[in-house]
């Protein structure tokens, strides 16, 4: 998948990624409704180097 995708929240409740790149990283998430933006927010994601599953990640 290429980063910076819009992706249809319909389709899973969870969505996983994997990153080889350490650091502090954003994601943004945005509530499209019929085709306008009708919300928007920013997460810090701080990825560091531990290894190991997240929660619920089989």
């Amino acid at each position: 998948m290429i980063r910076g995708q819009i992706i249809d929240s319909t389709r899973s409740v969870d969505h996983v990624e994997r990153s080889d790149f350490r650091g502090e990283h954003v994601v943004e998430c945005y509530v499209v409704k019929n085709g306008v933006v009708v919300a928007r927010d920013r997460i810090d994601v701080p990825i560091s180097n531990t290894s190991g599953k997240a929660a619920g990640v089989s």
